[in-house]
């Protein structure tokens, strides 16, 4: 692997840590039914099965960065073996 591509990894992965966290964190408050919602003169309580879905959605780039580390690793050791 690169610099060039060890750089890019890291940026994406800083831009999306904080987006991703704080989906995280959310869908942890909302698993402990501790979230409402308002919107406009209605006002309620969200699921508490609405924070499973804010976990995966807060988990899937962490997941796709992995994998993206992951086969460029694989990558650049089978063409160390063939050269």
């Amino acid at each position: 692997m690169g610099k060039k591509s060890g750089l890019w990894i890291a940026l994406v992965a800083v831009l999306t840590a904080c987006p991703s966290l704080f989906c995280c964190a959310f869908g942890a408050i909302t698993l402990t039914g501790g979230s409402t919602y308002e919107l406009g003169t209605q006002s309620g309580q969200i699921s508490p099965g609405m924070g499973w879905l804010f976990l995966c959605l807060g988990l899937v780039p962490w997941l796709l960065l992995a994998g993206v580390w992951f086969f460029m690793q694989r990558r650049n050791n089978d063409t160390d073996i063939l050269s």
